[in-house]
């Protein structure tokens, strides 16, 4: 009787263990059916509250509101219409001025007459120009003021008081501008020396003039021939040159920027 009973048992045992594997495989199953579910009712509801968030039709902005002006407002913005004739009338007329004669300014320079001029005044567009190079080669040496350089023929740091211009030796000369002939020497640092006064005051000295064709007193017009290239002991470790100088008062001025 015993020994029926604990074959019974066992065979419970087997029973149940069998049947606790079936279960579990079940819950298994009933879990993942659960959380497909849920998976799918958080997905339909997403999708709902999308589609309701794009049919539902949105609050549109208040409009700005519209300035609007009184009309009596707007006519202060007009302006009068003014008779054609009147308006003409008021614009004023412009000054009349003589055009340039060719009369030299007090710095010794003539303005060129403007285009404008010319048209009424052909006679002031050939004027003769106040001032030119006395000689047409480059500037060899120009005006160094205040500042001292170094002088080759001397062998010293000195001022160097003029513009010296290159040119062929025996060139022709001219006077650099139009006056009187004030003194025609022979120097003996400077070479034989043209000075001529124009009307503004202005003392040019054409130094290394040789054979001059000219003498005191005469009066000479810009580019008259005064002579021919010489030497200027001065300077005579440099090419053939002519040292050109201008004087106000005792006042050595740059002549480069006399020169038009």
């Amino acid at each position: 009787m015993q020994q029926m009973g604990v074959t019974t048992m066992e065979q419970i045992k087997k029973f149940l263990r069998s049947r606790g594997f079936t279960l579990a495989l079940l819950a298994c199953l009933v879990a993942a059916a659960a959380a497909g579910v849920w998976a799918v009712r958080t997905v339909r509801d997403e999708l709902k509250k999308s589609y309701d968030d794009l049919t539902t039709p949105q609050e549109e902005p208040a409009p700005e509101p519209q300035l609007t002006l009184d009309p009596q407002e707007d006519d202060v913005w007009q302006q009068p219409v003014t008779d054609a004739a009147e308006s003409a009338a008021n614009v004023p007329k412009p000054a009349s001025s003589a055009s340039s004669s060719g009369a030299q300014s007090g710095s010794g320079l003539v303005h060129e007459p403007s285009a404008l001029q010319g048209a009424s005044s052909p006679a002031s567009s050939s004027a003769a120009p106040a001032s030119t190079q006395p000689v047409s080669g480059r500037v060899l040496n120009a005006y160094s003021g205040d500042e001292l350089v170094y002088s080759s023929t001397l062998g010293d740091w000195r001022t160097h008081n003029g513009v010296d211009y290159a040119c062929a030796q025996d060139a022709q000369v001219c006077a650099p501008a139009a006056g009187k002939v004030t003194a025609v020497d022979t120097d003996g640092r400077w070479g034989s020396v043209v000075c001529i006064e124009d009307s503004a005051g202005h003392l040019w000295r054409v130094c290394g003039t040789a054979d001059p064709t000219v003498q005191t007193g005469d009066e000479v017009s810009v580019g008259q021939i005064l002579g021919r290239a010489g030497s200027i002991p001065n300077e005579c470790a440099e090419e053939t040159h002519i040292h050109l100088e201008v004087l106000q008062g005792e006042q050595y001025l740059d002549p480069a920027k006399l020169l038009n």
